[in-house]
């Protein structure tokens, strides 16, 4: 695929990201309320981590920054991740604590008895979306300086030797690559914003239930 042919498919994605990202803003409203909790405080961190991470992964995805878009992607996987954390988690009060306080919430357990490791919680959304693993991991070889790291920067390899390609631009042939990566990226905001939305939906009802209080 060409960079020519690249920017007229990328050009829709960036339009959803523009339009997920207003969507995000409402969320946010919705989880806020009428009446804010401790509870909700993670929810609104995730929500505003997101925003920030769309309006970084635009640019990136514009400029083909294959590297960054990696990381980001990973960066909205985490965002799935701590979120659904916030349903499984024995002592919700401990984990909205732990948020507080900048404290690792690998050593709360959820209501199974396991421990919200990284480990666990990527299991868990596994189970949940069946794209999780693959994509974590592959998504996890940018933020990591990997085979990933070193693929990228080769070229063509071939009896002359092998082309290195250290801060020139990214070839052609990774733009499915990079496309993936948006695909990616889109799926993953969808899906934290589905597991947002029931917060949003308990929130209208507490709201109702104390109106006028």
């Amino acid at each position: 695929m060409t960079n020519e042919e690249y920017s007229a498919v990328i050009a829709p994605m960036v339009t959803e990201l523009k339009t997920l990202r207003q969507k995000a803003l409402q969320l946010s409203a919705g989880v806020i309320g009428e009446n804010l909790c401790d509870e909700d405080l993670p929810f609104c961190a995730t929500l505003d981590r997101c925003v920030r991470l769309i309006d970084g992964f635009i640019p990136m995805l514009q400029a083909r920054n294959l590297t960054c878009a990696g990381v980001l992607l990973r960066m909205q996987m985490d965002n799935c991740m701590r979120t659904y954390a916030a349903y499984i988690t024995e002592d919700r009060e401990s984990y909205v604590q732990a948020f507080l306080d900048g404290k690792n919430i690998s050593k709360l357990k959820d209501v199974n008895g396991y421990k919200l490791t990284d480990a666990h919680l990527k299991s868990k959304m596994w189970q949940l979306d069946g794209r999780f693993k693959g994509v974590y991991e592959n998504a996890s070889g940018y933020v990591h300086c990997s085979s990933k790291a070193f693929f990228q920067m080769v070229g063509d390899i071939g009896d002359n030797g092998t082309e290195f390609l250290i801060g020139l631009p990214l070839p052609e042939k990774r733009n499915d690559v990079l496309l993936e990566c948006a695909d990616a990226y889109i799926h993953y905001v969808k899906l934290h914003f589905n597991l947002i939305q029931p917060v949003v939906e308990s929130k209208r009802r507490f709201d109702i239930a104390h109106a006028g209080e």
